[in-house]
């Protein structure tokens, strides 16, 4: 039995001595696992496109599988897929749920369960990952998620939990782009508006300043009157000549139409001295016109920034992207993890490789030597 011992010691050290020892860990002290899988889909409110295939068309499962995810959803799955994996998930579901006591059941085994009551983000995060797996796929856009626990009920709320910090982690994307969308068509309608506010504001100054409400029109009436006063004069004059061929001067019809020629006069002259006195009259319509076609402007402007305001708001609607659950997280029935003889054939091979090579070195070392 000694000789035994001693031709095989170090087969049964390297070899039959890790597998011997897994195979009772395993069976004997290894906590089971509980699994629970779930599955998501990432997805936008603009419809999606199908992408053709190389020979022009798909058919079957194969435009199923072909259908392409829009460059937002597919960046947003990603997003999520890092998010879930990352030290932001891990703290906020150690404030939610205490992942950490979660991990650290005093039945559960000292080889599976997490060593430190109070672990670095480090060392929680690479723990975490070692029970978390999310894997996404680009060819569906599916995303799975597998949750390991030693607690059924409690790898379903780690997983539900997570679907719940992924739609958020979607909505609050959906936040951010809404608001930048809208942030600056809504700058840009602020500034039209302000513009329309002061255009109007130099308008009323320019009224009060000249007393007039429309200069151009104003201007026209005044021509206007001057005009039709001139022509009333011109049609006395005339009358005039012929009541002189046929009645004398002193006639009270003559004088009469002579004191109506003299007040003509004195109009017009009245006119015309209000015209000479407002000798700004030119350059207030200039400015006028000025203004107004800067109000003019400054309206359709606005006008212009509220419609793509409207339309920014609805672009930021259709550009939503959403959690859809493809797969609810179970609640698993019995344990899944460790898979037993996986485990111990895998450290049986292992030793075996080990032994194997550690004796190709010895041979080949002591041939050198010889």
């Amino acid at each position: 039995m000694t000789a035994f011992l001693r031709r095989h010691a170090p087969v049964l050290i390297v070899v039959v001595l890790p597998t011997v020892l897994a195979l009772l860990y395993y069976l004997l002290l290894a906590s089971g696992q509980y699994e629970s899988e779930a599955a998501f889909v990432v997805k936008n409110s603009r419809p999606s496109v199908r992408s053709a295939s190389a020979g022009g068309g798909m058919m079957g499962g194969g435009g199923a599988m072909g259908m392409a995810m829009t460059s937002g959803a597919l960046a947003e799955g990603f997003a999520v897929n890092t998010y879930m994996k990352s030290h932001d998930a891990v703290n906020s579901l150690q404030k939610r749920l205490d992942l950490v006591s979660m991990f650290r059941h005093p039945d559960t085994d000292f080889v599976s369960r997490i060593f430190y009551a109070h672990p670095t983000p480090e060392r929680l995060l690479w723990y975490y990952l070692r029970h978390v797996d999310v894997v996404f796929h680009e060819d569906t856009g599916v995303t799975t998620l597998d949750v390991r626990a030693f607690r059924p009920e409690e790898a379903q709320r780690i997983a539900e939990e997570l679907l719940k910090l992924g739609e958020e982690r979607i909505n609050e994307f959906n936040r951010h782009v809404s608001e930048n969308t809208i942030k600056i068509a809504d700058h840009e309608v602020e500034i039209a508006e302000q513009r329309v506010k002061e255009v109007q504001q130099r308008m009323t100054e320019f009224r009060q300043k000249s007393g007039d409400l429309d200069p151009t029109k104003s201007s026209v009436v005044g021509i206007s009157l001057i005009g039709q006063l001139q022509t009333e004069l011109a049609q006395a004059d005339t009358q005039l000549t012929q009541m002189l061929r046929t009645i004398s001067l002193s006639s009270p019809q003559v004088q009469t139409l002579k004191q109506r020629i003299n007040a003509l006069n004195a109009q017009i002259e009245a006119q015309q001295d209000l015209a000479r006195k407002n000798k700004g009259v030119s350059l207030n319509i200039a400015d006028y016109d000025q203004l107004m076609l800067e109000r003019e402007f400054a309206q359709t402007t606005y006008m212009s920034t509220a419609s793509e305001l409207e339309e920014a708001r609805a672009s930021a609607l259709q550009q939503q992207v959403y959690v859809v659950r493809v797969v609810e997280p179970n609640l698993p029935g019995m344990p899944t993890y460790p898979h037993t003889i996986l485990m111990v054939l895998a450290v049986f091979v292992g030793s075996s490789l080990t032994f194997m090579i550690g004796r190709l070195l010895i041979t080949g070392m002591r041939e050198h030597a010889i």
